[in-house]
């Protein structure tokens, strides 16, 4: 419990969304950009809606408080499983608030078995709404083709390595080997795309990709994970001069978001 209480500290940037504020506007006062993550919600109808209003809410302050950052959402807590038009429009209406403010958002990718209708949902919503932007794996095998699809399209790409590996094999497990391939995908992106992110912690990645940014200069930043690798993130922001951004995930419950990212119980070393 104390671990678990803990660890919450450190990588949780609150339990209400008053307190993720206030860390982003000190991060911000830093130079540091901020994506603000709602933890998961209930998978019921009045949970789906009421998460909608909170992120129109969320908006709303990110505005009246001029934080400087985007909104990360999971397609799940609108009821994309249960019902997938209703759940797109339910992200709309988000997305239009946000817009409003002039506020990115960021959708995460979640399970290989969603990751197509994700992707395609992500592609018709680009066409309305060119600052929409996704998360791709490259731990996944289809990944150096979903990369292609969506930098053809113009779109926005959040690089990962990936917390969800696919039942049905075609997914890597090998550390060095996700490595490689994010490397390689990477690359395409230096090489093709025009607006993303490295999100990684992982310092042969950080490395490399400061040095492609030199080379081939892109609208990149990189993101990474509140309480990791904090003086790394310094270094980055202060002596690279690269732009930076904090994951920053509040709510109540974090133990689910803790498990899943491999944070409970590490100390830093994603």
């Amino acid at each position: 419990m104390g671990e678990h209480a803990e660890d919450a500290k450190r990588y949780i940037a609150g339990t209400t969304m008053t307190e993720a504020l206030e860390k982003a506007r000190l991060l911000n006062k830093e130079g540091i950009g901020t994506l603000l993550v709602p933890l998961e919600c209930e998978r019921e109808e009045a949970a789906f809606e009421k998460r909608v209003e909170e992120l129109k809410e969320l908006s709303r302050q990110m505005g009246m408080k001029m934080i400087r950052g985007g909104i990360s959402v999971r397609l799940s807590d609108f009821g994309f499983r249960e019902q997938k038009d209703r759940a797109v429009e339910r992200l709309v209406r988000v997305i239009r608030a946000a817009e409003e403010y002039a506020l990115a958002i960021w959708i995460d990718m979640e399970e290989p078995e969603v990751v197509e209708d994700t992707l395609e949902t992500y592609l018709d919503l680009r066409k309305k709404f060119p600052h929409l932007s996704i998360t791709l794996q490259s731990r996944l095998d289809r990944t150096s083709q979903d990369l292609r699809r969506v930098i053809g399209a113009r779109g926005r790409i959040r690089l990962v390595k990936g917390e969800f590996s696919d039942p049905s094999g075609k997914s890597l497990d090998d550390p060095e080997g996700i490595r490689r391939r994010y490397l390689g995908d990477m690359e395409l992106l230096f090489s093709e795309g025009a607006m993303f992110a490295i999100a990684t912690h992982d310092e042969q990645i950080l490395e490399g990709a400061s040095k492609l940014q030199k080379s081939h200069p892109r609208m990149m930043e990189f993101q990474m994970y509140l309480g990791v690798r904090e003086d790394r993130i310094r270094t980055l922001l202060f002596e690279g001069g690269f732009p930076v951004t904090l994951y920053l995930p509040f709510g109540p419950s974090p133990g689910g978001y803790l498990h899943r990212t491999g944070l409970q119980g590490e100390k830093g070393k994603k």
